[in-house]
């Protein structure tokens, strides 16, 4: 009996709310304009992806075909040569085109060098790519919150300064079954009126744009469509217990965009000052400066590039038993570029390493600024799903270099294999030509999973849910403390 007293209890409650919702003229305008802004946003992204994406492959099939079409040289002068690697610009760009205008999208992949990733859409990149620009994401993150906000402000304390929360907890109504058929309400409003039907747009934008990438995506979308979901259950849970808590409609207003301003304005700023204040980045210059130096003095700087070379010519004589260089069958120009770029190796992944060990740090110190922020937790979890964050960036820069050091040893080993077949035209004399060139294959990145995502996302999935199951706890313990 009890049971289909709550349920009946509940279905009305309901209905009620929804009845409010529908013919409240701020829900509606409210409505107009988050699907104004996620059209746009949409479209943003759409053109983002079908602008950036061809025109990134057209980059890199023209850098590829004119090393091809390069001509008769030194494998020396073609390594020099080089060619772009482009960064894909992955489907779920169209939701969530993160912080990629900010990183870069191409690298030069020359002899004696690891070039940094260029070419950025935007070069100021601190506090505004925190922020975000227009994108689905930004609308389900940050938009959407205002909304959930706008729904349950004054969901208890409407009842409570009309005098009808007495009126209801006088009944058969507990304050948890009011709280709860208050919230499933703004939960299926804000599902079906809102979240599903964005969700099945973006949905089929990326399926007539990507095709079959799409169904590569379908997994990672779904996680990122899920943590959309869980976002509106936090905010509003976190919206009716601020609203139970409160005896005045006007203050439970104020507290909830005090919280949503506090995680969406000033923890970005907090967490990006910290980041760069505990683990500060070198300048350009000193960077350039230290690669260069080692380059040339070996890391410990007891190495010079001039002993290293003389204890290579005396081992490579000794290996092959002859007196003088012009002996060697082999060709020693090519053994020595070769084992420089292996020297160089050492020096880059040194630097390198420790490069992004230190983003990799600061963004530490910002997911953990982001546990005081759900806004911002889902915005760092979205953008790795999307493919479009930091980790995603600095894989796709490995890879590169990794690439990079195939070319290199390619162009080097047939130098050192064919330098001195022709007596006259030995070392830098030996020319090669497209039979080489073709050895190389276009360079094709591939991305990771879902499980690379998730992994880097501990933290802001541990502040998603944290937050969410704080919440409900609220809500059950305010609900439970409601009297007559």
């Amino acid at each position: 009996m009890s049971t289909k007293i709550s349920t009946n209890i509940l279905t009305k409650i309901i209905t009620k709310e929804l009845r409010d919702f529908r013919s409240d003229k701020r829900v509606q305008w409210a409505l107009s304009a988050l699907y104004l802004l996620f059209a746009l946003a949409l479209f943003s992204g759409w053109r983002y992806y079908t602008t950036t994406q061809p025109r990134h492959e057209a980059a890199q099939a023209a850098s590829y075909n004119q090393w091809l079409a390069q001509g008769t040289k030194n494998p020396h002068s073609a390594a020099h040569y080089g060619f772009y690697a482009y960064k894909p610009v992955p489907l779920l760009a169209i939701v969530d085109k993160g912080m990629d205008e900010y990183l870069g999208v191409s690298v030069w992949m020359e002899a004696h060098k690891q070039n940094s990733v260029s070419n950025r859409t935007a070069h100021d990149m601190a506090d505004v790519s925190r922020f975000g620009s227009l994108t689905v994401g930004f609308v389900m993150q940050f938009l959407l919150p205002l909304v959930i906000i706008l729904l349950t402000f004054n969901a208890v304390s409407k009842e409570r300064e009309s005098g009808t929360l007495r009126i209801l907890l006088s009944t058969h109504t507990s304050g948890v079954q009011l709280l709860a058929g208050k919230g499933a309400a703004v939960m299926l409003f804000v599902l079906v009126a809102i979240v599903v039907p964005m969700l099945l747009a973006s949905g089929l934008v990326m399926v007539s744009t990507g095709g079959s990438a799409f169904a590569a995506s379908l997994g990672t979308f779904a996680v990122w469509s899920l943590a959309v979901v869980v976002s509106v259950l936090l905010w509003t849970a976190l919206g009716l217990a601020v609203s139970a808590s409160v005896r005045e409609s006007g203050m439970s207003l104020i507290v909830l965009l005090g919280v949503w301003t506090f995680g969406a304005f000033f923890v970005p700023r907090l967490g990006g000052s910290l980041a760069t204040t505990l683990h500060p980045t070198p300048s350009a210059f000193a960077f350039n400066e230290t690669i260069v130096s080692e380059k040339a003095k070996g890391v410990d700087g007891h190495n010079s590039a001039d002993a290293r070379a003389k204890e290579l010519e005396a081992r490579v004589l000794k290996e092959y038993g002859v007196d003088s260089l012009s002996q060697l069958p082999v060709s020693f120009a090519g053994i020595s570029l070769q084992a420089g770029e292996e020297h160089d190796y050492i020096v880059f992944d040194k630097n390198y390493g420790n490069l992004f060990q230190t983003f990799q740090r600061q963004e530490r110190v910002l997911e953990l600024a982001n546990m005081l922020s759900p806004v911002l937790a889902a915005q760092s979890l979205s953008r790795a799903l999307a493919g479009t964050d930091g980790d995603k960036h600095e894989h796709f820069t490995t890879n590169a270099e990794q690439f990079r050091r195939v070319i290199m040893r390619t162009m080097n080993n047939d130098m050192t294999e064919n330098g001195a077949k022709d007596k006259t035209k030995r070392d830098f004399g030996y020319m090669a030509d497209d039979v080489l060139w073709k050895k190389i294959p276009p360079y094709a990145y591939t991305a990771p999973g879902l499980g690379f995502a998730l992994g880097n996302q501990t933290l802001s999935i541990a502040s998603l849910l944290g937050w969410t199951l704080v919440a409900l706890f609220m809500v059950v313990w305010r609900g439970r403390s409601l009297k007559p």
